[in-house]
């Protein structure tokens, strides 16, 4: 008998030592024992817990969505109903003109001998560290939003260099020609000028290429779609790979930011293909409705490693995600069959978030 009372001791003592909250519930889901650990995260004392059913001590739990925790979801009634173990449940203790005191709970069936005699409910304050991570996320919402913020005004920024390009250097360089071309009608000698010429030609060509490079036109004339087979196209031209584009549905009315972020990952997909891919096939698949845009790019080349993909070395494929989150879509890259890599971009046209309301759209 003095071996199990010191034993006994020895448990009790443990038991009061921990901060973890530690209730015990017959089968009857009754409160037979507690530890000042639980008085002091559930703000109530033994007292008043023991000898009472657990669900009627008077404490209200939410979801981390802020709704009210369904009785019957609850761990310990769930352990109760159907003898099942359950781990790290996070809930919300709620008490009137205080605020909501997060616990991370786990319950379990104690048996001896094979029988079943009571619930242990353990429980640990995750208060803090839940503000932490919120915290964290809300750090790191605010360095997305900055993100876009930054990717809209270079994308501006862009468009307008652009057309201050195309206006005054490419205007300047077109005005120079035909003014020499008149000027040299009237001597005898020409062909002294023709090296001159075909400088000035490739100047002219040089403007066009940097103000497509900068802004492609054709996005803003002509929409997404033209845009896309106009990049594919010229991506063929470049690298020697055959290209091949599908379409489905009809482009409904895209805003220009969603266009020209959906353009940018489109053309660094084309980038990565033709850095790492040694591929000798591209398929470009172009879903549209009133919902949704789905851009699929597939090649066949050397595929990836899905390791590789998450690592901190995928750069590239790392910027394209943070741009599709920006957008609200989600990018996922996996291998294709039988051989290549395929780069599915989904974007929701129904705006999911109003941010982007507030920032004017490119001109």
């Amino acid at each position: 008998m003095e071996g199990k009372a010191g034993s006994d001791g020895k448990y009790r003592a443990v038991i009061e030592a921990l901060a973890e909250g530690i209730v015990l519930l017959d089968l009857d889901g009754t409160v037979i024992d507690c530890n000042p650990g639980a008085e002091s995260i559930l703000n109530l004392s033994c007292k008043e817990i023991l000898g009472n059913k657990f669900s009627g001590i008077g404490l209200d739990f939410v979801q981390e969505n802020g709704a009210p925790f369904p009785k019957k979801k609850l761990p310990y009634a769930i352990t109760l109903g159907t003898g099942k173990t359950c781990r790290n449940v996070v809930m919300g203790l709620s008490r009137p003109g205080s605020d909501t005191t997060w616990i991370s709970v786990d319950s379990e069936i104690l048996s001896s001998q094979g029988h079943p005699f009571a619930i242990l409910v353990s429980f640990s304050d995750i208060s803090l560290r839940k503000k932490h991570q919120e915290e964290l996320q809300q750090s790191y919402s605010t360095l997305r939003e900055l993100s876009f913020r930054l990717q809209h005004a270079r994308e501006v920024e862009r468009a307008s260099v652009a057309r201050e390009i195309h206006d005054e250097l490419g205007s300047a360089l077109t005005s120079i020609k035909f003014d020499l071309s008149w000027a040299v009608e009237k001597m005898d000698d020409k062909a002294e000028f023709e090296e001159i010429f075909r400088a000035l030609d490739a100047a002219i060509q040089s403007v066009k290429k940097i103000c497509t490079d900068l802004r492609p036109a054709i996005l803003d004339d002509l929409g997404l779609l033209a845009a896309v087979e106009w990049q594919l196209g010229q991506f063929g031209r470049k690298t020697g790979i055959r290209c091949k584009i599908e379409t489905r549905g009809k482009e409904p009315a895209v805003p220009q930011d969603v266009a020209t972020g959906i353009f940018r990952i489109f053309q660094e997909t084309l980038t990565n293909i033709a850095r790492h891919a040694d591929a000798a096939n591209v398929r470009v698949r172009f879903q549209a409705n009133e919902k949704d845009i789905v851009l699929t790019v597939s090649d066949d080349g050397k595929g990836i490693d899905p390791k590789r993909s998450a690592g901190s070395k995928s750069l590239g494929i790392l910027g394209m995600a943070e741009r599709a989150e920006a957008l609200g879509g989600t990018l996922v890259v996996h291998p294709a069959r039988p051989r290549g890599t395929r780069v599915e971009l989904s974007v929701p046209l129904e705006r999911r978030t109003s941010r982007r309301a507030t920032v004017s759209s490119i001109p």
